[in-house]
């Protein structure tokens, strides 16, 4: 596996391309997407950090080891999500602050399934959301993951586009006027629109974003690239790409997702007992009273519903000789 040393991440300006198909797995072809650019994320992965979880052997990186190593406009290489029994765990995170609706439109992604024992496994992601910023009641987990998609491709040692903006998503908690206690975690056609969430809670805002290959994902070996924001898309590779440097957004600071009441990383959040195969608070046996929508009894792997990468470290490109710009405030 090929890997590189480096630091900082690498903004390219100018105009992003989404990539759309039909059924996910169709030649994708590049539309313009309201985003300002291109971030290019390194072997250090900064602007996101791996979760502060323990991995228990699951492994994280940029490779270009897959066939094709990454996909159409993706560059030369992506991150690559290793987890080999049941108990690992691979997730990178970063801050957000953004309203969910500006979700709808852009949040997307490409994934790739190299291996695994299941072969309805592939990465999710994660929204860590904030339905109530007035409270400290409002935290809750949405996560996205092809399997309860229906129009969602599967195939393996491929790669396939997820348009998961405008897609079905699952809450790791209840949240008022749209998903109840009984539907957490996927359960009892939890699987809701983004617009659902927002028409039920308009005020909800976005604190964090994860790449997540959750426990219960035995020997899956996958691939993500192309991961798409409301404000950049973001490309994983293995050296800066030649080209300008020009961030996305001058006058915005780095932020960290916010500490919640009650995260102890262990037995204090969302699965006191199941970790992240988003069982906890069901009776044992059974299915748990989960539907499971074309899923072939597979579990919603779930993360740490806490990130906490440090980002605000790396090192900004230089201005060349510009004067700063001047922003709102300075």
């Amino acid at each position: 596996m090929v890997a590189l040393a480096a630091t900082g991440a690498l903004i390219v300006g100018g105009g992003a391309a989404a990539m759309v198909g039909t059924g996910s797995a169709e030649p994708l072809l590049p539309v313009p997407a309201p985003v300002v650019g291109t971030t290019h994320v390194l072997p250090d992965l900064a602007p996101f950090a791996q979760t502060d979880d323990d991995p228990k052997g699951g492994t994280v990186g940029v490779d270009d080891d897959l066939t094709p190593p990454a996909p159409p406009l993706g560059g030369d290489a992506a991150l690559r999500l290793e987890t080999p029994d049941g108990d690992g765990k691979a997730a990178i995170a970063k801050a957000e602050d953004s309203a969910l609706g500006e979700w709808i439109a852009t949040a997307a992604y490409s994934a790739y399934q190299n291996a695994a024992d299941n072969a309805d496994q592939f990465p999710s992601m994660q929204l860590v959301i904030d339905y109530d910023p007035d409270s400290s009641a409002g935290f809750s987990t949405l996560t996205y993951e092809p399997i309860y998609n229906a129009g969602d491709s599967r195939t393996p040692n491929a790669w396939h586009r997820y348009e998961a903006g405008m897609g079905r998503w699952c809450s790791t908690r209840a949240i008022p006027g749209v998903i109840d206690e009984s539907q957490r975690s996927c359960s009892n056609g939890g699987t809701k629109l983004l617009s659902e969430f927002v028409a039920a809670q308009p005020g909800i805002r976005v604190t964090g974003l994860v790449i997540n290959q959750g426990r219960g994902n035995p020997g899956l070996d996958a691939g993500v690239d192309l991961v798409s924001t409301p404000t950049t898309t973001y490309d994983f590779e293995l050296t800066k790409p030649a080209g300008p440097e020009m961030p996305g957004n001058p006058c915005e600071e780095p932020t960290t997702p916010p500490a919640h009441p009650g995260d102890d990383h262990g037995n204090g959040d969302d699965h006191p007992q199941g970790g992240d195969n988003g069982n906890s608070g069901h009776p044992e046996g059974g299915d748990n009273g989960h539907e499971k929508p074309d899923n072939g009894g597979h579990e919603p792997s779930h993360g740490d519903e806490h990130p906490q990468p440090d980002n605000g470290g790396h090192e900004q490109p230089g201005d060349g000789g510009h004067e700063p710009p001047h922003c709102p405030g300075s």
